[in-house]
């Protein structure tokens, strides 16, 4: 989860410690030039390739499709009818489609179409549940209050820990959903908020392949009474594996009055946050993959509003002071994570990830009656294994497997002008965890180790 964006409620919430500086900042310099090569390896990878025949889909079929639309299936799979595809493309675009929430699993067959050079594209689903569940509960354990450890559990800094909910198709390309979701990204300027949630999906906007998904949530912890706001995601995509996400995230909280010795002071909290995630994609699955490239770059920038009481104390027996912040921040940044996976057998797989973030943040408080510039970095290099349960026969339903992972993050904050809290720890972690995806959902359990 995100660090409050107010400068004396972050100095509240983190003890002030100096780790001093370390070569953490080779580490950090060496993963951008890594972080960089990841991003071009594959690309460069896909443009050699070799051609292979072209095959000349004249139709498209969809089989076992009970809940999920055809039509979604289709768009999103991102092939046309009446063109010529290789091989290798199709079977990406059976790849592509496992990766959606709503299906199991995809196979792909090809037909005799109406005359000699023409294919009918069959593709066979397997479909998961109207009612889901994502659910990653991986502790940490430590013996020191002061780490700064990560409990995000997520490789690629983008995805939830917790979503329960349903999802019913509405005509040809359209879904509605709603349900409940947890927090899954550990920012530093921007938090996440547990929230309820209601919305719906168009797929396939105007024939392009694109989808947009509106919102309304509702907070359900935070700074006092959630207030119903808004969320819109829209998805462009550039290529057969690229896609850009545009995403705008609103999260406000109803004014409170506190009352101390007679005196009402407000209390209230609003957030907004825009981003742009830049997507490469070629994994297998949609939460926990076994094999290809994910590779995600996201720019984003957001601010806040909010007003709360820092303290109380008394200065006489008679005389209580209270100290009460009204305060503005805004802040932008980027984050970058590469992770890929390989298939040792075909029950074995290991993996490998970088993660970094720079943010900016500019803090003005009504109490202090200054503005405080901060700089916050994170970076984190990962590594893990898992080992199937299942046969590949078998994880045409799903799959069981349990999974060991280590990790080494860094993050630091500076303050400008300079103050008397700055921060710069690193931590190392290991976990251990079961994995099972079913049609119902994807349940990962363990604990981890951090130092």
């Amino acid at each position: 989860m995100g660090a409050v964006a107010a400068g004396a409620v972050f100095v509240a919430l983190r003890s002030p410690y100096g780790a001093g500086r370390r070569p953490i900042i080779v580490i950090r310099n060496l993963t951008i030039v890594l972080l960089l090569a990841a991003l071009a390896a594959p690309l460069a990878a896909q443009d050699a390739a070799a051609p292979s025949p072209l095959l000349f889909i004249e139709r498209i079929e969809v089989r076992n499709a009970n809940r999920v639309s055809p039509d979604v299936v289709i768009a999103e799979s991102r092939l046309r009818e009446g063109r010529e595809y290789a091989e290798a493309e199709l079977r990406d675009a059976a790849t592509r489609l496992a990766r959606l929430p709503f299906l199991l699993s995809v196979d792909f067959a090809l037909e005799r179409g109406s005359e000699r050079g023409r294919h009918v594209l069959i593709l066979t689903i397997n479909e998961t549940k109207p009612f889901f569940f994502l659910l990653d509960v991986v502790p940490v354990y430590d013996n020191d209050p002061l780490l700064d450890v990560d409990y995000s559990n997520d490789r690629n800094a983008s995805g939830e820990n917790l979503a329960l909910g349903a999802r019913w198709f509405v005509g040809r390309r359209g879904a509605v959903h709603l349900g409940f979701s947890g927090v899954g990204h550990d920012r530093e300027f921007a938090r996440d908020y547990a929230s309820f949630a209601v919305g719906y999906t168009q797929y396939d906007l105007f024939g392009s392949r694109a989808f947009a998904t509106i919102n309304l949530k509702r907070p359900v912890e935070g700074f006092g009474e959630g207030l119903i706001s808004p969320q819109l995601v829209v998805g462009v995509p550039v290529s057969a594996n690229q896609t850009i996400t545009l995403k705008y995230d609103e999260t406000r909280f109803g004014e409170e009055k506190r009352t101390v010795l007679g005196v009402d002071y407000p209390i209230r909290f609003g957030q907004k946050v825009v981003s742009a995630t830049m997507a490469y994609n070629t994994t297998n699955e949609p939460f926990f993959p076994t094999r290809g490239t994910l590779l995600q770059v996201t720019p984003m920038y957001g601010w806040t509003d909010g007003a709360r009481i820092l303290s109380t104390g008394f200065v006489s027996p008679t005389e209580t002071l209270v100290q009460h912040s009204a305060y503005h921040t805004h802040f932008f940044g980027a984050e970058a994570a590469a992770t890929r996976y390989w298939e040792l057998t075909d029950r074995d797989s290991v993996w490998g990830n970088l993660r970094g973030e720079w943010a900016r943040e500019s803090y003005n408080d009504q109490f202090t009656v200054t503005e405080l510039d901060r700089t916050a970095r994170y970076g984190s290099i990962g590594i893990g294994y898992s080992h199937s349960l299942w046969s590949p026969e078998e994880r045409v339903n799903g799959d069981s497997r349990f999974e060991f992972t280590a990790r080494y993050s860094n993050r630091d904050i500076e303050n400008d002008p300079p103050a008397f809290f700055t921060r710069d720890t690193d931590v190392t972690q290991v976990g251990f965890a079961w994995l099972r995806r079913s049609s119902w959902g994807t349940l990962r359990l363990g604990a981890g180790y951090a130092w």
